[in-house]
């Protein structure tokens, strides 16, 4: 045991080693992890929301939203639809902005930036671009009045909101839904009388140009807005009762219960075609979902909105008291309750919102997701890709919503007209596309508002969302051959765009002119190379260089990149220790900027990383400390992922803690910049992620940033870069306790945990289990056969102990608390009394005791640990004792007692026949294998068998598939690797001689 830290206690007590029944083990475990039902995942509220629509419940198919006020009187619906934006297809674009850039560098180089941006306010910005608009409101009004037991609810297990409440002994509900298999929203509205349910329904638009008109049996209302148009129609059925429908309304009366669908079309085909009739789409919508009835409309949204959401469980603790109180009193008190049942419902309410806002067929997630109500919306409800739609999609492939990440690689594809466009007019660049930090419905991509528009990176940043869903899927070259034009044309623009700064004698390519996002030095705006475009420049670089190797394309292309790769500036630290944000040291220590641009390369990049760039990731730290935590809700949300990246899981834990506050959450859990911005929601989920595993860098690092508040839990469905998914994993008392990782393609797997390493070839489809030491547990297991030496990592199952490495580096098992233990499979040749010896080392100061017993847990004998004959924990000694054991295959538990908190070290431990007894004289034989350390690449064993005998030496790796065999007799030193360098990794090495086998499992570094 090496010096401070706490001992692991694992949730997981293996009592076979079938791999069987392990994996029952491990299923029972999972069952009692995720129960949730005294924690239902809703949303719930005790009054209607009024007329605020941060209080009103969101529902959404990807390509409609909707957002329920829940009066009783007026129950207004918000409406939304994916492709009404105001404005039409057309760029943004300013004439003649190239021929300014010569200018505006000059001065910059000179050092005269305020002239600089003179220039790029005047010549370089383009108009705004459009803003994404209301549908207008669906309104269902009822003569219920002092209605009592109000209840308003969404479900997040079946995307399903609801309201109830009673009048005139009468309990009345509505269930309101989005389906994206029908498209279509959906009412139910129903009563426990029968023939109580009356009411009417409308819509509204606040656009001016708009006609209601019905076919006598649906409302049928036709709006245009600049060049969209769009047509809603709303129909009903009804079980009993009066049906009329004219004068723009609807009319229920005496029903047993009705269900209201309503559906949208539009005109719009693409950024540059809206040519579409939304007429005839919407009619075909309704005729195929008339011949449904409700429960097959029920049916068929659960099937497909809970294929995707139950994919990912979590559990981060026990529930506190007040995890029944209304949504808003939650939120409220969390600061003093610190209910991790809360954290659960706002991780599951951001995948919620991300499977409501973005499917495909339907436009991204905007800065609002898919919900607005105003015409003049705040930023436009648009794209803002300077942080905000970039940060919407950093949980798609983490949290296992593969299906919500269409529409944004749709979005980046189609943007390349646009952008390269505008990368001849404002950038003179003939090859390549850009974007600036804002775009909207029809892919607008030049610099707006101001000098601090001119940031020419956009693309760069959402063309790194291509790659990443390749990194989560590596092995479709289909996929990656249709987006590889769009992240070579990202990349091409830098490679023709960057210009020789002449300022710090390197000569680095940089962008020019620029800005560090929505910061600024000394009041000016523009500069040249900041840090946020090197590092998005370098990723884009390198992974189109590497896209193109995958494919075989493009040497040409390649070289090119490569050669504007090397010249690109370094992420550097300045005169407080921080990264800098600017090529200069410009940064002001106390600037408290919601963006922090300049960590780009710690998250969601992985140029600065603990292991890789441990003095970067000190400069990020100043960094995070001088912007300081409070921040708009977005901002606390990317300081998670911050924070869990630097492995700091209390600090990541307090920024949710400031997030989940009234002043950063509303009432109905929307981000609050404020006002409401979507990205919050969605970052959150990434950094709850992030917390608790990470996979960037080639190897899955599990609960890297694991927060004292959550000491025991569970989460299960996740997903990691290289084609893997967590199929479940739990911890206890902060450790990790199980985990099995599911290879959906079969790509090596490469896992850390603490200091232990687990890496195998897989098969696609195989589940690997470990325990907490990252030991595989769900292979079979090979006993020992008597007389043998075995290795004490080398257990078939454990409680609490951990492997750790002795001062010369081999692994033995330290880190023992009181009641832990580590059990052995071995084979004994016939019953007697056998040795029983082990080394052992202590640093404690008072004695413990390592007992041996069965697999009934009957005592066979004991060893004394004595701190009298080691004084230090790698200080070692034998121990000794007799136990007796019956003949065969069993297992012998070693149990661990004492009093300090750590107890012993133990190395490995020996049984060999006893020389007083007979039986066991007449089988002993000389057998014996010893793994030798040589080189990082290789292994080799000493083994040693009687003179004349022959052995086989077999190693294999993790899947059964042997690697290399050698032959040889008596006593002798076999020697894999020396050759040919083996690979990093576990294997089996299985040594047989005559009926004598011993099966060791050993790690190439």
């Amino acid at each position: 045991m090496k010096a401070e830290t706490f001992s692991l206690k694992s949730a997981l007590k293996r009592t076979s080693v079938a791999a069987s029944l392990a994996c029952a083990v491990a299923l029972s475990l999972s069952s009692a992890a995720f129960a949730t039902t005294d924690n239902p995942l809703k949303l719930w509220y005790n009054t209607d929301a009024g007329s605020e629509f941060t209080n009103a419940l969101p529902i959404g198919n990807g390509y409609m939203g909707a957002i329920i006020y829940g009066g009783v009187e007026k129950d207004y619906i918000g409406l939304n639809e994916s492709t009404v934006w105001s404005g039409g297809p057309g760029d943004n674009n300013k004439a003649g902005a190239a021929d300014h850039l010569k200018d505006a560098r000059d001065a910059m180089f000179r050092g005269d930036y305020k002239t600089a941006e003179s220039i790029v306010n005047q010549y370089m910005i383009g108009p705004g671009p459009a803003s994404f608009q209301p549908v207008g409101d669906l309104v269902i009004s009822t003569s219920h009045k002092g209605a009592t037991n109000y209840r308003r609810e969404l479900d997040l297990k079946t995307a399903i909101a609801k309201t109830t409440y009673s009048v005139g002994g009468v309990n009345h509900t509505r269930e309101y839904f989005a389906s994206y298999p029908d498209h279509v929203i959906v009412v139910h509205l129903s009563a426990d009388k029968s023939g109580s349910v009356s009411f009417g329904a409308t819509m509204t638009t606040p656009h001016n140009n708009k006609k209601m008109s019905d076919d006598g049996k649906t409302l049928i209302y036709d709006v245009t807005v600049n060049s969209i148009k769009f047509q809603n129609r709303l129909t009903v059925v009804a079980d009993g009762g009066k049906v009329s429908v004219g004068g723009g309304n609807i009319s229920v009366e005496g029903a047993n219960s009705a269900t209201l669908i309503l559906t949208t079309g539009t005109n719009f085909k693409s950024f540059n075609d809206v040519s579409a009739d939304p007429s005839a789409i919407a009619a075909d919508i309704m005729s195929k979902v008339a011949k449904k009835s409700y429960e097959e409309i029920l049916n068929d949204h659960l099937a497909d909105y809970q294929a995707i959401f139950n994919r990912v469980k979590i559990d981060l603790g026990a529930a506190d008291a007040s995890a029944g109180d209304v949504t808003s009193a939650r939120v409220k008190n969390f600061n003093s309750t610190n209910d991790a049942s809360l954290v659960e419902l706002h991780y599951q309410y951001g995948r919620y919102l991300l499977i409501a806002s973005s499917r495909k067929g339907g436009q991204p997630a905007n800065l609002q997701g898919i919900w607005n109500k105003d015409t003049n919306p705040i930023w436009g409800s648009k794209y803002t890709t300077n942080i905000n739609l970039e940060m919407n999609y950093w949980p798609v492939e983490t949290a296992n919503l593969g299906e919500c990440v269409w529409p944004l690689i749709d979005k980046i594809k189609s943007m390349v007209p646009q952008g390269e466009k505008t990368a001849k007019v404002h950038w003179g660049v003939s090859e390549g596309w850009v974007e600036h930090h804002n775009t909207d419905l029809w892919n607008r991509s030049a610099p707006i508002d101001g000098a601090w528009g001119l940031w020419p990176t956009g693309a760069g940043w959402l063309s790194t969302h291509l790659w990443e869903h390749f990194l989560f899927n590596p092995t479709d070259k289909a996929y990656l051959q249709d987006v590889y034009s769009t992240m070579k044309g990202a990349a091409l623009f830098f490679v023709n765009s960057l210009v020789e700064e002449p300022e710090t004698g390197n000569k680095y390519l940089v962008t020019a002119p620029s800005d560090s996002p929505e910061n600024d030095h000394g009041g000016i705006n523009v500069c040249f190379g900041p840090t946020m475009d090197n590092q998005i420049i370098r990723d884009v670089l390198n992974q189109t260089i590497e896209a193109s190797k995958i494919l075989g394309v493009d040497e040409d292309v390649r070289a090119k990149m490569e050669a504007t790769v090397k010249r690109l500036p370094p992420t550097k630290t300045g005169k407080y220790g921080q990264i800098t944000e600017w090529l200069q040291d410009w940064d002001d220590p106390n600037n408290k900027n919601r963006h922090i641009s300049h960590l780009y390369g710690l998250f969601p990049s992985a140029q600065i990383t603990p292991e890789e760039t441990p003095d970067l990731v000190k400069g990020a730290l100043v960094t995070l400390q001088q912007r300081g935590d409070d921040a708009t809700g977005w901002s606390l949300a990317w300081k998670i992922n911050f924070w869990a990246r630097v492995h700091d899981g209390d600090h990541a834990y307090k920024m949710i803690r400031m997030l989940l506050t009234p002043d950063k959450t509303y009432n109905n859990l929307f981000d609050a910049h404020p006002p409401f911005q979507i990205d919050g929601n969605f970052g959150a989920v990434s950094g709850v992620n992030e917390m608790l595993m990470q996979s960037h860098n080639n190897r899955i690092n599990l609960l890297p940033a694991l927060p004292s508040q959550w000491k025991n839990g569970s989460i299960k469905g996740i997903r990691a870069r290289g084609g893997f998914e967590v199929d479940s994993m739990a911890w206890k008392d902060g450790k990790l306790a199980y985990v099995a990782i599911k290879s959906l393609v079969g790509e090596k797997l490469n896992v850390v945990y603490g200091g232990n390493t687990a890496t195998f070839s897989t098969v696609p489809g195989s589940v690997y289990e470990f325990d907490g030491n990252l030991k595989l547990t769900n292979q079979p297991f090979e006993p020992a056969e008597i007389p043998a030496k075995i290795q004490a990592e080398n257990y078939v199952a454990m409680e609490g102990v951990q492997i750790e490495p002795d001062e010369s580096g081999e692994p033995n098992l330290g880190w023992i608390n009181d009641g832990d233990w580590s059990s052995y499979l071995v084979k004994v040749p016939a019953a007697g009394t056998y040795k029983f010896t082990a080394r052992v080392a202590t640093g404690s100061e008072t004695a413990s005791t390592v007992t041996i017993a069965d697999s009934a847990g009957k005592a066979l004998g004991s060893i004394k640990v004595d701190p009298e004959k080691s004084k230090g924990w790698n200080d070692w000694y034998v121990a000794e004792t007799s136990i007796s054991l019956p003949a065969g295959e069993q297992k012998i538990v070693l149990q661990y007692n004492g009093e300090d908190t750590y107890l012993l070290n133990i190395d490995w431990l020996e049984l060999a026949a006893d020389a007083t007894t007979i039986a066991a004289k007449n089988i002993a034989m000389d057998f014996g294998v010893q793994l030798v350390r040589m080189s990082r690449a290789s292994l080799a064993f000493m083994v040693n068998v009687p003179a004349g005998k022959l052995f086989t030496v077999t190693l294999m790796d993790m899947n059964g598939v042997k690697v290399a065999s050698h032959q040889g007799s008596g006593a002798g030193l076999v020697e894999f690797g020396d050759a040919v360098p083996l690979s990093a990794g576990n294997y089996i090495a299985v040594v047989k001689s005559e009926s004598r086998k011993q099966t060791l499992k050993v790690y190439v570094h």
